[in-house]
Parts: structure tokens; sequence; C-alpha cells
């Protein structure tokens, strides 16, 4: 997928969640979520400009997954520090966001290796061409209807 698609499919995860997460806690954690996920939606793709690390390789990875996780989960503990599973949400988010960016991927003939180096199987499902435009504006849309109504409902 290229940018919009991965933001889209990000947004389209995250939805069901911004009203459940504004209930059981608050809007501003909900809000800060939403944040993360976004975020993390095209954070993978750094690699793309940088000579050393070839696209799709460490940062399209589970490992990158838990590093951005941990990070997102000190951010969200310090960014709503009265939220005492503020934390464990951060981590959530960003972990899951990385993840959705991998499964993005992985639907692409390029796929992606996520336990390398350790094992460096290659998962492809061949789906569809990630500059396939038409799929990647379809998730952007989709993505940003459903966020824009879940926190509708959130604030209501």
């Amino acid at each position: 997928m290229y940018r919009d698609g991965h933001a889209g499919f990000n947004a389209l995860l995250y939805a069901p969640f911004l009203p459940v997460v504004s209930g059981r806690w608050s809007l501003e954690l909900a809000l800060v979520g939403a944040v993360v996920a976004l975020a993390a939606a095209n954070l993978p793709d750094i690699d793309q400009p940088l000579p050393r690390i070839r696209h799709r390789g460490p940062t399209h990875t589970v490992w990158f997954a838990a590093l951005v996780g941990l990070i997102a989960g000190v951010g969200t503990a310090i960014a709503v520090p009265a939220t005492p599973a503020a934390f464990a949400f951060g981590f959530l988010v960003g972990s899951c966001g990385i993840l959705a960016h991998l499964a993005g991927d992985v639907v692409t003939p390029m796929g992606i290796s996520p336990f390398a180096p350790l094992w460096r199987a290659h998962v492809t499902l061949e789906w569809f061409k990630s500059k396939h435009e038409r799929i990647n504006r379809g998730f952007l849309l989709a993505g940003t209807a459903a966020l824009s109504m879940s926190l509708l409902v959130a604030v209501w």
C-alpha cells in the first residue's frame, strides 16, 4: 500500500475503539490513540530514503512494532498521566499500528519478512500491487469516514 492506503487502513481499524476508549477512560486518551494509530500508519516506510536500510527490511518486522509500542506507551503515559492504563493503551495502539502497516504490505506482491532476522520466511498474499490507486483511495475514504463517525459517537 501507499501512504494514503496505510493511513486509511489504520483509521479504519482504530475507529471502533475510539468511542469505547472514550467511554471507559476519556475522550483525551481516545484522541491520543487516534493520533498514535495514524502516526504509526506510515512509520515503517521511514526506511525508503535511507541508503543503508533496504525497504521493507528492519522497519517492517514485529521487533520494530514492539519498539514503537514501547515508545508510544511512554509517550501516552506522559500525555495522559491521570489514566492508569495509558502506558498499556499506548503500547497496544503503537504496536498494532505498525502491525496494521505490515498487514497492508503482506497483501502486495513484494511482501515482508516479519520475523527477520530470526526467521527469514517471506510472507506475501499477492492480492494487489502497492500502487493500486483505487484500493489506496478506498481505504483512505473508508478510514476517514469511519474515524469521523466514531468521533461523533464518542462526543455525542
